[in-house]
């Protein structure tokens, strides 16, 4: 199976629809053997977040604000449902499956988990937006969260054309140009807990080039889409604010120099449009002409 440009081997079979065909960056490997040496060299445990009614906690054996050293053990745990271990700069992920169902457990390793083991291992940089192919080119659309785009990217992948991310984008830098590789074959308009969302049909199986990115912004509901461009200092500030997954010190530091290569080779624009899914049809025609 493939995910996020990563295929995936190993000794469980998760209940999911995922290609297995396709470009991939590398192959890694689960299993449920974690080794005890590397269960006793986790010492230092430090509270990340809360998500999906779960505190997420990240161990390992030094300070994990530290940019991560090769074999250093680390652990992510939702807090009594899975547990995830690996050694860094390894290609195995072994797993504990606690007290939570087989679609759960899914859920945990797609969502909240992999994204940022592919992170802390350096695989991809990982942007926080939904991703679609129109008329042959790669829009990416950046917002906060709750704001509506994987709604939108739903929508537009009804409409025919190719999901590429619906929350998560895995991108690289190769020869000056910036790639990304498809997420997933699901689709989540409505947030629920611990849901994997909608399986969509049409999509995305290899690596392609952002050509435009689009920040959305929501306005009152009688107001009409505007598209308009931003550049300079304006545009870094609104991609760095709205594609920013994780905040540990030595990943924020990354990820913002990173864009700074990234943004000199991709047009940005703000996107103004009404609130409400009734609208969705009139951004997407104000997309398409935007596009032609």
């Amino acid at each position: 199976m493939i995910l996020y440009g990563m295929q995936l081997l190993g000794d469980i079979e998760l209940p999911l629809t995922l290609p297995l065909e396709g470009e991939y960056k590398d192959t890694i490997t689960l299993s449920s053997d974690v080794p005890q040496s590397l269960k006793d060299g986790l010492c230092c445990g430090t509270y990340l977040h809360t998500t999906h009614e779960h505190k997420i906690y990240l161990y390992s054996n030094r300070d994990i604000s530290e940019p991560m050293v090769a074999n250093q053990p680390l652990c992510y745990e939702a807090d009594g449902s899975v547990r995830f271990y690996w050694y860094h700069k390894s290609k195995t992920i072994y797993y504990e499956i606690l007290e939570t169902t087989m679609e759960e457990f899914s859920f945990w390793f797609v969502h909240p988990y992999f994204s940022l083991f592919l992170t802390i291992e350096e695989y991809f940089v990982l942007l926080h937006g939904s991703a679609i192919e129109i008329d042959g080119k790669s829009i990416l659309f950046l917002a906060p969260y709750k704001s509506g785009k994987s709604t939108l990217t739903h929508y537009l992948s009804q409409q025919g054309h190719k999901l590429i991310a619906d929350d998560i984008l895995p991108t690289f830098i190769q020869n000056d140009k910036v790639y990304y590789a498809p997420s997933h074959p699901y689709s989540r308009p409505f947030r629920g807990v611990q849901a994997l969302g909608v399986l969509m049909k049409n999509y995305k199986t290899t690596f392609g080039t952002i050509d435009t990115i689009y920040i959305l912004r929501n306005n009152n509901a009688d107001s009409s889409v505007s598209i308009t461009p931003v550049k300079g200092v304006e545009k870094f500030q609104l991609v760095r604010k709205n594609s920013l997954i994780y905040t540990l010190p030595y990943i924020r530091i990354r990820h913002e120099k990173y864009l700074g290569v990234m943004l000199n080779s991709i047009d940005c624009f703000v996107i103004d449009r009404p609130w409400g899914k009734e609208h969705l049809k009139e951004i997407y025609n104000a997309i398409k002409k935007h596009n032609a």
